[in-house]
């Protein structure tokens, strides 16, 4: 929950605020020594199960092996180390043994961080069912608290930027978050955290009228905090969202026909609603973004392209896109700002990782695809809880959430955003089964 909470908190500074990632990097170690060391703090846990160290292994086994050195008759023949070997020639270090990524340290910073989300995964796969929706309260908060940073970003409150970082998504609601995709993906997470403890505690027998309202209240206000995000991919995506918070809920209505009147009555209130907050000058430009006249993702992915294709089939190595773009951005479409993401995180993997990365991750996917079809095979058994249930479902959203938003962005290069996958992925395993009691 600690962890869960600090990546929240800490993750969101991106490749242009590394300082509070790094601290998250070093509590994530802290955090874990006693988790190894101690058998008292074991206690209660399952074991690390094969499937979540098959995908830690994959997820690692790229940056590892960019990062062994090869003898200079290898690494010469790599496509696109031309100018790398001239300009080592000028110092007579030309014939030095080089690791296959053109820039070893960006790849060993990505390695660190990528790290954290596999051990935070192990963890959490050896957690029971009450120790998982322990964490999806950890969710919860952890969007409620952002949206409450966001206001008082959008506010100036005390004539203050109430930003973390001093590089963000000024004008937007960014919460702990440097960018305002990011954000909008916490908040999305967090909403179908809280259609998971409220099929957890519905499904318990709690109160029914307090859960409800409870649950409306938490989904309004993220759902307005979506909005002033201003990401056109987030606020689209949270028609997916809704769509898994209904399967959560949808086996425990009670009175179909007040959920009806409920739901038409809460569209209309939203409709209202949107239309006076259209009124305002912010949401206004918020608006404005769902023109795509001035799109630069385009521009973006073409000098990816070029760049993939200039070291195919071997990459670029592990966190190279920023050396790479720049080196591929072609002269008309240079401007003062800087290209930091490819804005596709497939493409933008596609370039520093390539076909032995491409291979990785389709056996990732495959690897996931597997847990899926056994998770919705047990959540789909009349004798499974209503909480297990909403776990499943609650990892799916998620994890098809990140999905569709990485073809125009870059989530998973948020280490909020790839702890928030790690405890997804860990909640398609079966929990441990000393503790499978219900929040």
């Amino acid at each position: 929950m600690l962890l869960v909470a600090l990546s929240m908190v800490l993750g969101g500074g991106g490749t242009v605020n590394p300082q509070t990632e790094m601290i998250l990097q070093v509590c994530t170690g802290l955090i874990m020594i006693p988790l190894v060391a101690s058998a008292d703090m074991q206690r209660g846990l399952g074991p690390v199960q094969m499937p979540a160290l098959c995908l830690g292994g994959l997820v690692l086994l790229v940056p590892v092996l960019q990062l062994v050195p090869l003898p200079p008759s290898v690494w010469h023949a790599l496509p696109g180390r031309s100018v790398e070997i001239q300009s080592l020639a000028l110092v007579s270090a030309d014939n030095a043994w080089m690791p296959l990524s053109m820039a070893p340290a960006r790849t060993f910073a990505s390695l660190l961080a990528m790290i954290c989300p596999v051990l935070l995964m192990l963890q959490v796969s050896r957690l029971s069912v009450r120790g998982r929706n322990w964490l999806c309260v950890v969710i919860v908060s952890g969007g409620m608290l952002s949206l409450v940073l966001g206001v008082l970003q959008l506010s100036h409150t005390g004539d203050f930027d109430w930003s973390l970082y001093s590089e963000y998504s000024k004008g937007f609601l960014v919460g702990f978050q440097a960018n305002r995709n990011a954000q909008a993906d916490v908040l999305l997470t967090a909403m179908l955290a809280a259609g998971a403890l409220a099929s957890a505690r519905l499904g318990n027998g709690r109160s029914s009228l307090l859960t409800w309202t409870a649950l409306l209240l938490a989904l309004v206000g993220l759902l307005i905090g979506l909005i002033m995000t201003g990401s056109r991919t987030g606020i689209a995506l949270a028609a997916v969202m809704f769509s898994f918070v209904g399967l959560m809920l949808l086996p425990l209505l009670r009175n179909r026909k007040a959920v009806v009147y409920g739901l038409v009555g809460s569209g209309a209130t939203a409709i209202v609603s949107v239309g006076l907050l259209l009124q305002l000058q912010s949401v206004q430009r918020i608006a404005d973004r769902f023109s795509f006249a001035r799109e630069a993702r385009w521009d973006l992915w073409a000098d990816t392209w070029h760049a993939a294709t200039q070291v195919w089939p071997f990459g670029s190595g592990i966190g190279t896109i920023v050396p790479m773009l720049e080196a591929a951005e072609r002269l008309e479409v240079v401007d003062p700002t800087r290209p930091v993401r490819a804005h596709n995180d497939w493409l933008e993997w596609t370039l520093e990782a390539g076909l032995p990365g491409l291979v990785a991750l389709g056996l990732v996917t495959a690897v996931l695809g597997f847990l899926v079809f056994r998770a919705v095979m047990e959540a789909s058994r009349g004798d499974v809880t209503s909480s297990r249930r909403a776990q499943i479902i609650f990892a799916c959203g998620f994890l098809s959430i990140e999905a569709l938003h990485a073809i125009v962005d870059y989530p998973m290069r948020s280490m909020s955003l790839a702890m928030l996958t790690a405890v997804a992925a860990a909640f398609l395993l079966a929990p441990a089964a000393a503790q499978q009691k219900q929040l």
